[in-house]
Parts: structure tokens; C-alpha cells; sequence
């Protein structure tokens, strides 16, 4: 395209400063007839360079339109060509140069607005994907984040129940071992209190055994002895007692 400008503005430099006529072409007034065409094009193209990325399709459109009025011209060229046929051959050739810039610039132009179009619905395609992607994502980002609380919501609940579960069977746990703990005094003091029962029983009974004994060896046996009509007493201790 910057090729396209250089040429365009080669051709005007080349159409504003005419070239010398010799005597026969000076009788004939085409210096008043004939007016070299503006450098709109070449001024148009060097804007198109510059134009920002928004105002690309404006400009294309403003290029186009011009050159359509330039390709509407193409008659008034033909009658110059007419009148300058057989006269001037530079001029004349610089004249079909511009036609065919003209034209070609106007394919170009033509094909880059629809590129231009093309790359616009793409972009606002793409974009409107883009949003639609985002929103998707937020709504999910949305609903995890409430399950996410949900869960921990019922997450802490169940803590907080174990945590009271657990503190209510440790204090049974320490009931019960306290008493187990007493239970085993119990069982403890139960156990010395019948050792010392058994054991003053043991003693009273020994001593009773003794006594028993005692008394069953000292005492005096009398057997009564009938002889006649009379008795006569006999009298046993020791061990004859207990025979």
C-alpha cells in the first residue's frame, strides 16, 4: 500500500509540473483546457497509513468513497484522452497510470474494509465468547464458594457435636475410674477387715481349743462302784479320764 501512496504521489509530481510543449501544441489552448487532476489520492492513501486502529474502517470508507468519485471522473479522463490524443504521449500515458492506480486502489481498499469487517465480527465474536466464558466461570466460582461455606458450616456443627461428645465421655470414663478407684478401696478394705475377722476368729478359736483341752485333762472323773448294797467312788485323771 505504501508503494501504491509513492507511486500515486510520483504521478501527481509528474502531473503538476507539465512537460514542455513544443510550438504546435503552444497554438492550441490546453494549458486553459486541461487542469492536472488533485493528489487526493496519494493525500488520502499517506492518511490511511496513519489512521489509528479505530478509525481504520472510517478512513477505508472515506478512501473508497472517493475513489468511486474519482472512477465516476473516468469519463471526463476519457474525453481529456480524446482531446490530447496524438498531442502528448507522457501525458496521455500518465492519465491511463492513474486510471489503473485508481482502480487497483480501490480493490485494495475494497479488500481491506472486508478484512477490516471480517477481523471486526471475529473480534466481537470472540469477545462475546469471552464474556459469556467469565460469566460461566463467576457462576461457578459462585456456587463453589456457597457449597464451599455450606460444607464448612456443617463441617464445624459436626466438631463442635463430636468436641461435646467426646468431653461428655471423658467425664463418664473419669466417673467410672473414679469408681473403679473406690471400688478397689472397697474391695481392699473389705478384704483386710474378713483377714482380721478371720484372724481374731483363728485366735478365738485357738484359745478355746486350748482352754477346752485344759479343762477336759484336769478335770476328775468319778465312776461309781456297786459292790453289795454299797458304792465305793474311783477316782480317774489324765489320760485315763478319756478312756
Amino acid at each position: 500500500m505504501s508503494a501504491f501512496c509513492l507511486n500515486l504521489q510520483s504521478s501527481t509530481a509528474a502531473i503538476s509540473a507539465p512537460p514542455e510543449l513544443d510550438s504546435d501544441c503552444m497554438e492550441h489552448p490546453l494549458d486553459h483546457s486541461i487542469k492536472p487532476p488533485q493528489d487526493s489520492g496519494g493525500f488520502q492513501s499517506h492518511s490511511l497509513l496513519y489512521a489509528g486502529p479505530g478509525g481504520l474502517g472510517m478512513a477505508l470508507e472515506e478512501e473508497l468513497a472517493m475513489l468511486t468519485g474519482d472512477r465516476e471522473d473516468s469519463a471526463d479522463l476519457t474525453a481529456l484522452e480524446t482531446s490530447v490524443n496524438g498531442q502528448d504521449p507522457d501525458l496521455l500515458s500518465l492519465f491511463r497510470q492513474k486510471e489503473k492506480d485508481l482502480v487497483l486502489a480501490a480493490k485494495l481498499g475494497k479488500a481491506l474494509l472486508e478484512r477490516n469487517q471480517d477481523l471486526t465480527k471475529q473480534y466481537e465474536k470472540m469477545n462475546k465468547e469471552l464474556n459469556e466464558k467469565l460469566e460461566h466461570l463467576e457462576q461457578e466460582k459462585h456456587e463453589l464458594r456457597r457449597r464451599l461455606e455450606s460444607r464448612e458450616g456443617e463441617w464445624e456443627g459436626r466438631v463442635a457435636e463430636l468436641e461435646t461428645d467426646v468431653r461428655q465421655l471423658q467425664s463418664e470414663l473419669e466417673r467410672h475410674q473414679a469408681q473403679l478407684r473406690e471400688a478397689d478401696r472397697d474391695k481392699t478394705r473389705a478384704v483386710s477387715e474378713l483377714s482380721e475377722q478371720n484372724h481374731r476368729l483363728l485366735e478365738q478359736l485357738s484359745r478355746v481349743s486350748t482352754n477346752f483341752h485344759a479343762k477336759v485333762y484336769n478335770k476328775p472323773i468319778w465312776l461309781g462302784h456297786r459292790q453289795g448294797h454299797g458304792t465305793w467312788p474311783t477316782f480317774l485323771t489324765g489320760s485315763y479320764a478319756l478312756n
